[in-house]
């Protein structure tokens, strides 16, 4: 029975050590939100980053400062700033909305560059409701479908950046995914969590 007893405990010893390096070699999947550092939509934030994060994806919050306000909600602190950001740390990116992204990202020299180098290294890129624009301002939309807030001046924006609008709720283009509103801010986050996790 002893012998019995001692075989049984190196092979679980055994087992375990083998199970360990499999898990380890397994890192979860990350998504970088991108958050204007003022009158970024709270909804858009909180139902996208709930969809990552059900799924089993980490996220990581960058801004163009160190703290990011809303227009109900306190400030929440950004984990980096925009420029501090790696493209190959992350699965995707992901703009989200709120006027905030027309005032501050539009034309945020730092984040067209970190968009463009994600594009290239195969990652996602993304943005919602009035973000869409930067990534047409990063050159990403060029002859790609796209959606965004139904503003006209903005549509505008998006189709001089060579995009060719859609009213939808979701435009999924590739390893490119728009959004429209707020109220379709959970497909969003279900989609990008669904395309990191399939690995597009």
């Amino acid at each position: 029975m002893k012998s019995v007893l001692i075989r049984f405990f190196i092979v679980l010893v055994c087992w375990s050590g083998l199970v360990a390096p499999l898990n380890a070699a397994m890192p979860t999947k990350k998504v970088l939100l991108v958050v204007a550092s003022r009158n970024y939509l709270e909804s858009e934030y909180l139902n996208t980053r709930r969809a990552l994060e059900t799924a089993g994806i980490s996220v990581e919050v960058a801004s163009d400062a160190a703290t990011a306000t809303g227009y109900s909600f306190g400030a929440i602190r950004a984990d980096l700033l925009i420029g501090q950001a790696n493209a190959a740390d992350y699965a995707a990116i992901a703009v989200i909305g709120g006027t905030g992204a027309k005032e501050l990202l539009w034309e945020h020299a730092g984040l067209r560059t970190l968009l463009q180098r994600a594009h290239v290294q195969g990652r996602i890129v993304a943005a919602l409701c009035a973000a869409p624009p930067v990534l047409a301002n990063a050159g990403l939309l060029k002859g790609l479908k796209a959606t965004m807030w139904p503003d006209p001046q903005w549509i505008a924006t998006l189709e001089a950046g060579g995009a060719r609008y859609l009213d939808a709720p979701i435009v999924i283009e590739g390893r490119v995914i728009t959004g429209k509103n707020p109220a379709a801010a959970p497909a969003f986050g279900a989609s990008l969590a669904e395309a990191v996790l399939r690995g597009d």
